[in-house]
């Protein structure tokens, strides 16, 4: 009896080892007291926790840039939060995304404190072809008008200087090549006397005045509107033909310009009996208005052209700033520099370097109208 008592013992013992062993191999998870993760018949995989959705990085928009990163040049590093793994034994991995914001450069400030209006004064207003200084502040225009622009002066064609003094029609044939060679209105400029019903307030221009004219209507006008700036027109449609001339070497743009300067700015006139003299139109005008029509091409027959008009037109206008602002730091003020422009690309194109002369200029005049808009009197742009 004690013999099938041990082997019974045996039997009970030899079996729960050998189910404990296939426990152990099988089902770790049962052995050590926790619960199986998945099917028993399913292999068992590091898994990953998938981290919450995060929107795809994108750089904001100027505006929506903090002030303090994009005063730095915004490097703007941004920390998505990573997947990692279940198992804290392995480390999380870290993403780093820099974004570059490059800031919006500030406009750059304009010439003006306020909208530019353009009022043209022609110089034949005097005769009754046009309006003249008095209609411009009888219709009320002039209160409205920002600067006053007299069309226009022309290049004496033998010395390529800024032609004064002259009183010479053009020729009548606008197909004539040399149509306005030597052309000009000195006496509607400075010599002719308005009478008191012409003038602007009233009062004739005495017979020994130094300054009459159109000359003296824009300094009364000037008188009446204390924020209004005036400038004298060179060139046009007609007075054009000789531009490439005075622009082609730093010799002639010096000359031209001093000559400019000397009748228009410092106001040195030719003197024409009680008219005119050193000094005697000083003050009349603010500033130069470049009207070359047109630089490379395509202006009135005739006119002289250069393979690098483009280029000696900024290099012209670069000398009016410079000289202009030499003149004004001497006087203890500012000259104005503009420039007329075509609206047609093709023009703009072939004469007109836009982005180094608007660095000059104080502003750009484009063209509307076309070359006959001075047939109707004045033109606010």
């Amino acid at each position: 009896m004690q013999a099938i008592t041990r082997g019974v013992f045996t039997v009970v013992v030899l079996s729960a080892v050998l189910s404990a062993l296939f426990i152990a191999c099988f089902d770790p998870a049962r052995a050590t007291g926790t619960a199986a993760p998945a099917a028993r018949n399913t292999q068992v995989k590091p898994r990953l926790v998938a981290p919450p959705a995060v929107a795809p990085v994108k750089a904001p928009a100027p505006a929506q840039v903090p002030i303090q990163a994009a005063a730095q040049g915004a490097m703007v590093p941004v920390q998505a939060a990573a997947a990692r793994l279940e198992s804290e034994s392995v480390p999380m991995p870290e993403v780093t995304v820099t974004v570059t914001v490059t800031p919006r450069p500030s406009p750059r400030p304009s010439p003006s404190p306020r909208p530019i209006r353009v009022g043209y004064v022609p110089q034949r207003g005097a005769f009754g072809a046009t309006s003249t200084v008095h209609d411009l502040e009888e219709s009320g225009q002039a209160s409205r008008l920002t600067h006053a622009v007299y069309a226009f002066a022309n290049i004496d064609p033998t010395s390529l200087t800024c032609l004064a003094g002259v009183t010479r029609p053009p020729a009548p044939d606008p197909e004539d090549p040399d149509q306005g060679d030597g052309a000009g209105d000195a006496w509607a400029d400075y010599q002719r006397g308005f009478t008191a019903a012409e003038s602007l307030d009233g009062r004739a221009d005495p017979p020994d005045a130094r300054l009459a004219g159109n000359f003296n209507q824009l300094k009364k006008l000037k008188a009446r509107h204390p924020n209004l700036r005036t400038l004298i027109s060179i060139g046009g449609w007609t007075y054009s033909k000789y531009f490439s001339d005075v622009a082609r070497t730093a010799a002639t743009r010096q000359r031209f310009v001093k000559s400019c300067l000397d009748a228009y700015i410092r106001g040195d006139l030719p003197g024409v009996g009680s008219r005119g003299g050193p000094g005697s139109a000083a003050g009349v005008f603010d500033g130069i208005d470049v009207d070359w029509e047109w630089p490379g091409g395509e202006g009135h027959l005739g006119n002289h052209v250069g393979a690098e008009d483009k280029r000696h037109l900024t290099a012209l206008l670069a000398e009016f700033r410079a000289q202009l602002d030499a003149l004004g730091a001497a006087n203890g003020r500012r000259y104005l520099l503009t420039v007329y422009v075509p609206a047609e690309p093709d023009r703009v194109k072939a004469g007109f370097d836009l982005q180094k002369l608007t660095g000059v200029v104080d502003f750009v005049t484009v063209q509307s109208g076309g070359r006959h808009a001075l047939r109707e009197g004045t033109i606010l742009r």
